[in-house]
């Protein structure tokens, strides 16, 4: 089957960006962003923002995401399509082999000015990661029916992306790059499984 060059693109544009900032993120460019950011985040940072942005942490870490996204998979699998199902759950679980490895190799320090305390590596944020692949594969998914609700589920699942990512910075628990590099794994990951996805049927 032909491989969709608008997916082939963002794939390879995806993981070029994320090799990029793996390889400069120690250059004073970035570490300027990265104080800035940091910096403008301590203060804007309120009491109510931030019991909200560490509940939106705990409800969609890593491991959440990959359970929720196994919960969800088993019901497509069961009630509507056994590949549909099954192409969640590999996704997802592909992501997280990612993250770990990937942390535990660039072994990047986190910010110390950190209101949540996390025993993980920064670089790449996992719940980046994890949330662009997961709402991604709901909005391909919800672009494959022709469902009155697919605009709504887009809609949702970008805003979800960006609110979790936005957390990140809030908490101060990631540096701007860290975030970013998560953004473009997670865009490479899940193109990368839409694209094997379509190559097998």
């Amino acid at each position: 089957m032909k491989i969709p060059k608008r997916i082939l693109w963002v794939n390879i544009c995806s993981l070029a960006i994320f090799v990029f900032l793996w390889l400069e993120f120690k250059s004073n460019f970035f570490t300027k962003i990265d104080s800035a950011v940091n910096i403008f985040m301590s203060q804007i940072q309120i009491d109510f923002f931030i019991s909200v942005s560490k509940t939106v942490a705990f409800l969609f870490d890593t491991t959440s995401m990959i359970i929720i996204s196994l919960i969800l998979s088993a019901y497509i699998w069961f009630k509507f399509s056994k590949r549909d199902g099954a192409f969640i759950a590999f996704t997802m679980l592909i992501s997280g082999a990612f993250i770990y490895v990937l942390k535990d190799f660039v072994q990047r320090a986190r910010p110390v000015d950190a209101l949540v305390s996390e025993s993980s590596f920064a670089f790449p944020s996992g719940h980046a990661v994890s949330s662009v692949v997961f709402f991604g594969l709901l909005i391909y998914l919800a672009f494959k029916e022709k469902s009155r609700v697919k605009t709504n589920i887009c809609l949702i699942s970008a805003s979800m992306i960006v609110l979790i990512c936005f957390t990140r910075l809030y908490l101060n628990v990631h540096w701007f790059t860290d975030v970013v590099g998560g953004i473009v794994l997670g865009i490479f990951i899940l193109t990368g499984s839409i694209l094997l996805r379509e190559r097998l049927k």
